[in-house]
């Protein structure tokens, strides 16, 4: 079961870059990272704000992004287009994208460390 419904999503969270019929197999795929960079810890977590929710809601839209190849890196509006070469644009990895959303809500909750 994943951490997040779709009613969290879009009443909570304030998504909307994944439409219902895509929710379910985001926000599962998103739940099965996060149990792997917390070693399973956060299935047993309980928290009071939300930010596992949060988090698997954050994570879902990243596994978006990744799926559909990535953000832009290059535009044209009207006669003006931007490019970028490989390798020099800021646009993060599929694996910093993924770190940055789930860092962004459990970082501070004790459940992505690794240390002793």
């Amino acid at each position: 079961m994943a951490y997040a419904t779709y009613e969290f999503y879009k009443d909570s969270y304030g998504g909307d870059a994944i439409p219902l019929a895509d929710f379910d197999r985001f926000s599962k795929r998103a739940t099965e990272y996060i149990d792997m960079v917390t070693l399973g810890r956060a299935a047993a977590y309980s928290e009071e704000q939300d930010l596992l929710k949060k988090a698997c809601c954050a994570v879902a839209e990243a596994l978006k992004i990744n799926e559909e190849g990535g953000g832009v890196v290059a535009e044209s509006i009207g006669k003006m287009t931007r490019n970028y070469a490989a390798g020099v644009t800021n646009t993060p990895n599929e694996e910093e994208r993924l770190s940055i959303a789930v860092c962004r809500f459990l970082l501070h909750t004790g459940l992505l460390y690794l240390g002793v």
